[in-house]
């Protein structure tokens, strides 16, 4: 019996967010290519950059609300978010309008990075579409819930 490598292992995830993006795309009326960069690029775009500016938030509020933070405090967690605005703004100038030239650009990076990580590019896609994004997710969420806590 052959030994699967991870190309193998990842392709059925891959397929799997392939097929729910097409029935995502069919439900919105959208093509695959317009759902892929609304949806992996700009919606989830929207979603880090938000979840990254809320430690922020949470830490101005406070401060509006005369609870004590340290300046330095303040100070990384609005260049923090900073990082977001800029990472979106980047993101949004990169893969602009019309669908078709945002999509494959996509793909054509995608692909340089694969190359550059010597690997397949459903795997890179995976990573970032999928794995990258649920950390810094996770990341923004557990760090704005542990600054509601101090």
């Amino acid at each position: 019996m052959k030994k699967r490598s991870w190309t193998d292992i990842a392709l059925l995830p891959f397929l799997l967010c392939v097929g729910f993006l097409r029935l995502l795309g069919k439900a919105c009326g959208m093509t695959y290519i317009k759902i892929s960069v609304v949806f992996n690029l700009w919606l989830q775009g929207a979603v880090l950059t938000l979840s990254g500016l809320a430690p922020a938030a949470v830490t101005v509020f406070k401060v509006a609300h005369g609870e004590s933070v340290y300046w330095w405090a303040i100070v990384l967690l609005l260049a923090y978010a900073a990082v977001y605005v800029y990472g979106i703004i980047w993101m949004l100038r990169r893969y602009r309008l019309p669908f078709e030239d945002a999509f494959w650009r996509c793909v054509k990076d995608l692909q340089k990075l694969a190359d550059g990580w010597h690997n397949t590019y459903q795997i890179v896609n995976l990573v970032i579409f999928v794995l990258l994004f649920l950390v810094l997710l996770g990341v923004n969420i557990g760090l704005t819930y542990y600054i509601t806590q101090l």
